[in-house]
């Protein structure tokens, strides 16, 4: 019997051929995340068999043929993932994440043993489901780990994995909904199941992309932080005029010495400069200046930036010039950083001014 592959089809197995071949490479080439990139390949590779298990069972059941047994592994795929965000973000890897594989590994058993699946579906949803939004928790504290440490937060926040959890979760609700609402089929065969091809090629070429540049955010062991901590009223009247002088005395240095104009400034290195603990350094920041690390490092680089427009400086540099002079190590984040901290481009300020 001869096949008919549809563009649907063809695009799939683009994903799938892709996916596999880069999943081949996280294996194997050297990267700046290498441990972490093991189990991004693993995702993608599971990935690849999720796609060929859906995008193909159709096109082999009218064609006659028959796969005694095909590797279920959607409750794999989301695992991976949450495993490669632990490692790259530096959390301690408990050997007990690994129990998250039992579910995969025992609806495989059953499956080999032509047992019916049907009524595991909405526990595929559910599981899936609670390990996205887990990542999402995950990847929002250390968003706010990263702004108490470092001053420049590029490929450092993982928004890029956002964007890949969110896809995930359109997925699981868009078939909830379908499968409790019992939507048309031909509707979704003609939308749904365009749209979602299309986004999971992408999806797949945005992991490879990204994947490659992304390196591990934490290479040594950083303190706790508690940006809820609260301190007592007590503590708070009895230390807080001495706080405040400190910190006034800190921010004069790091102002005079220009300290904040290094693009790779982090709160380790500024508290050796400062002959501080990292942790008593940060707390100052926080109570005193009502910002963490990298909002307070940015407002010094924009100050300083403003200064230099209206220097001689601003003859010899363009914009981007004077911002890396500032501190900034690229355009995107100065531009980011300026509209947050001004309320108006960079653009717009020099016109005003």
């Amino acid at each position: 019997m001869q096949l008919e592959l549809s563009p649907l089809v063809l695009f799939d197995f683009i994903a799938i051929s892709t996916a596999l071949m880069l999943g081949l490479l996280f294996f194997t080439v050297k990267s700046k995340n290498k441990k972490a990139n093991f189990f991004l390949g693993l995702f993608l590779w599971s990935l690849a068999l999720e796609i060929f298990e859906s995008a193909f069972d159709s096109v082999l059941h009218e064609s006659g043929m028959e796969i005694y047994f095909m590797p279920i592994t959607s409750l794999f795929t989301i695992v991976f993932l949450l495993f490669y965000v632990i490692k790259t973000i530096n959390n301690p890897f408990n050997k007990k994440l690994l129990f998250l594989l039992f579910p995969g590994i025992l609806v495989n058993g059953l499956e080999l043993l032509r047992l019916d699946m049907e009524e595991f579906s909405f526990f595929d949803y559910l599981f899936n489901i609670s390990l996205l939004l887990y990542i999402m928790k995950l990847l929002q504290q250390h968003k706010i780990n990263v702004g108490h440490y470092y001053s420049n937060l590029e490929h450092k926040t993982f928004s890029w994995l956002k964007t890949i959890v969110y896809i995930h979760l359109s997925f699981y609700l868009l078939w909830i909904v379908e499968d409790i609402v019992q939507i048309d089929r031909a509707i979704s065969e003609n939308y749904f199941a365009e749209i979602s091809t299309v986004l999971t090629l992408v999806m797949v070429y945005w992991i490879g992309y990204n994947g490659f540049n992304q390196h591990e955010t934490f290479k040594q062991k950083l303190f706790n932080y508690n940006t809820t901590e609260n301190f007592s009223t007590e503590q708070n009247k009895s230390g807080n005029t001495k706080d405040s002088k400190v910190f006034q005395e800190i921010r004069t240095q790091i102002v005079n010495e220009k300290l904040f104009t290094n693009s790779k400034l982090n709160l380790r290195m500024l508290a050796q400069k400062l002959f501080l603990n990292e942790k008593e350094l940060s707390r100052l920041i926080n109570q005193h200046s009502n910002s963490n690390f990298h909002q307070f490092i940015n407002q010094l680089r924009i100050e300083e930036f403003k200064i230099l427009m209206n220097s001689p400086k601003a003859q010899q540099f363009s914009v981007l010039g004077l911002a890396k002079e500032s501190g900034f190590n690229s355009k995107s984040t100065f531009y980011n950083a300026f509209k947050t901290i001004e309320g108006i481009t960079p653009k717009e300020y020099e016109n005003r001014h």
